[in-house]
């Protein structure tokens, strides 16, 4: 059997997965058997293996967040006919109470038709193909080109830049725009540091691990919640665009303090600029509005706080055109080129002229010695 919190395969004992000690449920049937596949015996993918007759080489297994556990399995790969460009592979399981509705073969037609219409987007992967292998039904992914935000803030030690965590913001906002506008909407349910991949050659960011149907609550254990970066109404099993903002916030709060909600109590997000004194009042004020515990005092939408966080990136521009005008006049070298010959032209005109009244001043001299009686 397959845990679907933690993908432990292996004899389970009364139950439960040996490894995390998730409680399973009866597994419900594969996508392949929904379809009329053959069904094979259990299989596991290890680094080496391919699929699609050999076209995707699997490089290892990918855990998905916590809320996609009963949607499948995710594999990086490597496509080996696109010039081995890397690939998320995602075997797609699909919810039982899905089936009651409609049949497997239209729901696999919408979920790639979703998958298709974000990848139009700069910022979501884009679907490269879909396949039935294996008694299972697989669905291949871009992996965009770069590292995680948590990568990036583990290698950091601390706190980002703050124009470089409100230019991450900015672009993030208009994805979960993009989502928030969808009919109907899509709610992604695991906005954090390993959901957020940054390319920083390009400056652009991507939002991964989409879900393929609308996700779970977020796990319990036992009479708590890892709430984390999740919104209260999440935990409380209510799933919104709101949520997913107020995720991004958490996830912000995060890059600019240091602060990591993991660590810490149970929705509480100091104002930021007690961690970190840097924090301009601007994004303390944006933070503090979107992690309120009340859903009416936060932004309404996506594009609200984009605009707030557009408004914070302009001030960043004009000081640095400030401190870059400041840094022209104070060096010389730095001036336009046309205005620097002027400069150059009249410190000529201004020395020939000191060095002509000096020559004159010796002519006089000379004439004065000469003819003195």
């Amino acid at each position: 059997m397959r845990c679907p919190r933690c993908a432990y395969e292996g004899m389970f004992f009364d139950g439960r997965c040996p490894r995390c000690g998730y409680q399973v449920a009866m597994a419900p049937p594969s996508t392949g058997a929904l379809l009329g596949l053959p069904q094979p015996q259990q299989y596991l993918l290890m680094r080496g293996d391919s699929l699609a007759k050999g076209r995707y080489r699997i490089l290892g297994p990918v855990p998905l967040p916590e809320t996609q556990r009963r949607q499948g399995r995710a594999w990086s790969a490597i496509d080996q006919e696109m010039g081995r460009r890397q690939v998320l592979i995602r075997e797609v399981l699909m919810p039982p109470e899905l089936l009651q509705r409609t049949s497997a073969n239209q729901v696999i037609a919408e979920v790639m038709e979703r998958q298709q219409r974000l990848g139009q987007h700069q910022g979501f992967p884009q679907v490269v193909e879909g396949f039935s292998e294996r008694g299972s039904y697989f669905l291949v992914l871009t992996h965009p080109e770069g590292e995680t935000l948590g990568t990036l803030l583990k290698r950091q030690g601390g706190a980002l830049p703050e124009s470089q965590v409100v230019h991450y913001g900015y672009q993030l906002c208009g994805l979960l725009t993009v989502l928030a506008e969808q009919q109907p909407p899509i709610v992604h349910g695991s906005i954090n540091p390993e959901t957020i991949v940054i390319n920083a050659a390009q400056q652009t960011v991507w939002l991964i691990h989409i879900p393929l149907f609308p996700p779970d609550p977020p796990l319990e254990k036992g009479d708590a919640v890892a709430a984390g970066y999740y919104a209260p109404e999440e935990v409380r099993g209510e799933l919104d665009p709101s949520a997913d903002l107020y995720s991004l916030a958490a996830t912000l709060h995060h890059a600019v303090t240091g602060y990591d909600p993991n660590e810490r109590l149970v929705f509480f997000h100091p104002p930021a600029r007690r961690l970190n004194p840097a924090v301009s009042p601007q994004m303390e004020m944006i933070l503090v509005r979107q992690l309120s515990l009340s859903r009416a005092q936060r932004y309404p939408h996506p594009s609200a706080m984009q605009r707030d966080l557009e408004a914070l990136l302009e001030r960043y521009l004009e000081r640095q055109d400030d401190e870059m005008a400041g840094s022209t006049l104070a060096n010389p070298l730095q001036l336009p080129s046309e205005q620097f010959r002027e400069q150059a032209r009249s410190n000529m005109l201004l020395n020939a002229g000191v060095f002509a009244a000096i020559g004159v001043l010796l002519l006089l001299g000379v004439l004065l010695v000469l003819l003195r009686p």
